[in-house]
């Protein structure tokens, strides 16, 4: 409250009341200080005058209310994540034992389209929201203070023919805008109370119309005068004979020598039901609705009708459903801490774009390894949360990740290759076919970087996610914080260590397959060959697992210090929790496209030496092996010496100078290759 009267009496001296010599409230509004702000329309004489009578009210307002009151209400923590049982929901859900949550908004909304204005009353007990009740907004005018440290002096509150003004913090005060009036607002019907007036005059007219003819159809005339007496005869005879309804149609008959002129259109010829079509239009103008929704079907196709409902919400519902959201986010929220009152729109199905079409791109997607989840958080398809949702698919075989290997890919030749290279002459090469052989292994490398690095951002994404989770709600010292961040990376390990494998054995097996058919073998694709490479050895399966189980407990201890070093700084400058937990994820925002990057290049350079030096060794045939560096200035000096002649042909089992028995074995980012010598 200080703080409010701070914010208003700052914002009314910029006001120039000084110069002006007149109140500051003055220059904001035309509302008098201390007097209770009245209106022309009330919500009994809307709901008499419009809602009762005219069917096209009725439909616009039902409509509407229909529309956002069954749209349900949640609350979003400083993460935008939705907070289960909070007990706000609750009370929003059940706000009292008469009114369900939806009764109360339908009373809601209904009071703002007829009277522009509607009102809430809050139950506070110990600082927390316990009931709210609807109010009639008849019964409760605003009084602009005149004082220049408050915008409200209270509310002017008539009951049982008293009155007596109670304090702003009353009422929770919603109301559609009048620009000239910043205190209570107006509302559709009042714009279109003319075409409704209008409106339901026509159907008076029509009514009578058909009771007794509505207006002179004509005249009957005589040949001479008549007398005063003979006048009011004509008159009764026609009044008791010919206008009472079992009369109607009937010839008419009047005294010797009358003649009937025809003077006007009879009501068929006048056709009310252009004029009320008219009416429609101007009405649903005024609620935002297209005709289509009050009854005019002159222009519907199936198409139009999608979109008229899909547009209910968007161009009415939802603006004003907003416009209730910040309300209440003003007045109520900060009562919780950082909360955020929202509402949820995915089970909305006139908001779905048409179904059919979501499943074909939610197909592409699924088929392109990104996991349901993402998908349906994409595409809003209102599915609910089922286990394993968050795993991603593997292209192809749609089988899950750590179960099958991710897609091969295959590089294109350089323009300069030579067809010799290829095949069984890939060995027991020369110095230029060395050369063309790293560029061929270096190509596929590069190939594969893309792929495997789609395949571990979504990890980073989870494990930011999980932490993020695990934070919400623990104290803001460095040693809780780091524990729950610790305990969140440790449970997604099972993630990683699925995608490794399945991501480690792809490799294996495509680079090995090559070598295999140099050797004249085949990696698993049929055809005439003597062996075919098997990529799942005990060897192999050996090799993957201590690899997966190494570099991961290396990747998380990396990701958890990098946590670390957010959560440290966040202590040090006194931030919260919840802004901690945003820097988390601006880091990993930054960073995880970075890190994916490097530990596919760091694993696909492993795996590919690993997969074929293996291939090598199941082809029986392969007795010698040479290192082949990329032979730039990139290169590390110790690799460069393993590429002498004097290092050529070391023994097929015996490794290399620097122990390892392939490149990339020991050294990370090695970018060296080796061949195979079969004499």
């Amino acid at each position: 409250m200080v703080l409010d009267k701070i914010r208003t009496s700052l914002a009314i001296r910029l006001l120039p009341s000084k110069a002006t010599g007149t109140n500051p409230f003055s220059v904001a509004s035309t509302s008098t200080p201390n007097v209770a702000v009245y209106s022309d329309m009330s919500i009994r004489k809307a709901t008499r005058e419009g809602y009762k009578i005219s069917i096209y009210v009725y439909r616009a307002v039902r409509t509407i209310v229909q529309a956002a009151s069954a749209i349900p209400w949640v609350i979003l923590d400083g993460n935008g994540e939705i907070i289960k049982d909070h007990p706000l929901a609750k009370v929003l859900r059940r706000p009292n034992p008469v009114f369900s949550g939806q009764d109360m908004m339908e009373i809601l909304i209904a009071h703002e389209l007829l009277g522009g204005n509607a009102l809430w009353m809050p139950i506070i007990v110990n600082g927390k929201v316990k009931e709210f009740w609807p109010v009639m907004p008849d019964l409760v005018k605003p009084i602009p203070s005149g004082n220049a440290d408050e915008w409200l002096k209270g509310w002017q509150v008539t009951s049982h023919s008293e009155r007596k003004v109670l304090p702003p913090e009353q009422f929770i005060h919603f109301m559609q805008m009048d620009p000239g009036n910043l205190y209570w607002g107006t509302s559709p019907l009042m714009a279109a109370a003319r075409t409704i007036d209008t409106d339901n005059e026509a159907q008076d007219t029509q009514k009578i119309s058909m009771q007794n003819r509505g207006m002179t159809d004509g005249v009957f005339s005589h040949e001479t005068a008549l007398t005063t007496e003979q006048f009011e005869e004509a008159k009764r005879v026609i009044r008791e004979q010919y206008l009472a309804k079992n009369k109607r149609r009937e010839p008419w008959v009047l005294g010797a020598g009358a003649k009937w002129t025809q003077m006007s259109m009879t009501p068929i010829e006048m056709d009310y039901i252009l004029s009320r079509l008219a009416n429609l239009r101007g009405i649903a103008t005024a609620f935002g609705l297209d005709p289509w929704v009050l009854g005019d079907r002159s222009a519907s196709t199936y198409n139009n009708v999608i979109e008229v409902r899909k547009a209910v919400y968007i161009d009415v519902a939802l603006p004003m459903l907003d416009d209730i959201k910040n309300t209440l986010n003003n007045r109520i929220a900060p009562m919780y801490g950082n909360i955020e009152i929202s509402y949820d729109t995915s089970k909305v199905a006139a908001l779905r774009e048409d179904f059919g079409a979501k499943v074909e791109q939610a197909d592409k997607l699924w088929s392109m390894g990104i996991p349901f989840e993402r998908i349906n958080a994409r595409l809003e398809m209102g599915f609910d949360e089922f286990e394993g949702w968050e795993t991603g698919y593997l292209p192809f075989n749609l089988m899950p990740v750590g179960s099958q290997p991710v897609e091969s890919v295959e590089p294109e030749p350089d323009e300069d290759s030579d067809s010799t290279v290829y095949g069984q002459k890939a060995f027991d090469l020369n110095e230029e076919q060395k050369t063309m052989h790293w560029k061929r292994v270096d190509r596929r490398r590069v190939a594969w970087w893309s792929v495997v690095a789609r395949k571990m951002k979504p990890l980073y994404d989870s494990e930011a996610k999980a932490i993020i989770k695990a934070l919400s709600g623990v104290a803001a010292t460095e040693n809780e914080l780091t524990q729950a961040a610790s305990q969140a990376i440790s449970d997604g390990r099972s993630e990683w260590e699925k995608t490794m494998t399945a991501v480690l054995l792809a490799l294996i097996e495509d680079f090995g397959g090559v070598i295999a058919e140099d050797l004249g073998g085949k990696s698993m694709s049929g055809g005439e060959h003597k062996w075919e490479f098997d990529p799942t050895t005990e060897a192999v399966r050996r090799w993957i697992i201590a690899k997966a189980t190494d570099d991961i407990v290396t990747i998380l201890a990396t990701n958890l210090d990098d946590v670390k070093s957010v959560i440290l700084a966040g202590v040090d400058e006194k931030l919260s929790t919840t802004t901690i937990s945003r820097n988390i994820r601006q880091f990993y925002s930054d960073r995880s496209p970075f890190k994916a990057m490097r530990v596919a290049r760091t694993e696909v350079n492993h795996a590919a030496g690993f997969g074929q030096r293996e291939a090598a060794s199941q082809s029986g045939v392969a007795k010698t092996h040479s290192w082949i560096s990329s032979r730039d200035d990139r290169v590390r000096d110790e690799h460069v010496l393993m590429d002498t002649d004097a290092n050529h042909d070391v023994p097929f089992d015996t490794p290399y100078s620097d122990g390892s028995m392939y490149p990339g074995e020991q050294d990370i980012m090695c970018r060296c290759a080796e061949s195979y010598g079969t004499k």
